[in-house]
Formats: C-alpha cells, sequence, structure tokens
C-alpha cells in the first residue's frame, strides 16, 4: 500500500485502488495545449489520495507525467519570454 505525507497537516495520505469511483473522475487539463495540440491527450487523469488524519482527498498526477508537464510548461514559457 502506497502512502504519502499529507501537504496539509502533514499526516499519512493512502493512495485510491483506482482513479475513478462511481461518476467522481480527478483530471488536469494543461492550460498551454490548444484543441489541435491537446487533441490526442487533452486532460491528465490524477489518482486521488486520501488523508487518514484530516480527511481530505487530493488527486495527484503520476511523476513520469509531472516531469513531462513540467517540460512542456517551461518550454511555453521561454516562447512566451521571446514573443
Amino acid at each position: 500500500m502506497e502512502t504519502r505525507k499529507c501537504p496539509l497537516c502533514g499526516g499519512i495520505m493512502v493512495k485510491s485502488k483506482s482513479k475513478t469511483g462511481g461518476y467522481a473522475r480527478y483530471f488536469w487539463q494543461p492550460p498551454w495545449k490548444s484543441k489541435t495540440t491537446g487533441l490526442l491527450r487533452p486532460v491528465l487523469e490524477a489518482t486521488p489520495w486520501l488523508c487518514l488524519d484530516c480527511g481530505a482527498v487530493i488527486a495527484y498526477i503520476e511523476d513520469e507525467k509531472l516531469q513531462i508537464l513540467r517540460e512542456e510548461f517551461e518550454e511555453e514559457k521561454l516562447k512566451g519570454v521571446r514573443s
């Protein structure tokens, strides 16, 4: 069972078994992607984690996807500076 530290209270967070449950679905869409660039992968699904101490549910994106987003963001930020 995966655990991590809660950023809100410092308690123990436990990863959900699945990304979806009933009608609940957690996702995030990069604001720098247009309809054409984000056509194949328009949104990123996130996995919910529950804090056993404060009861917060926080959606996290996997580290591999986060690194890709970080690189895309830096590229877009540089394009904005050049313009």
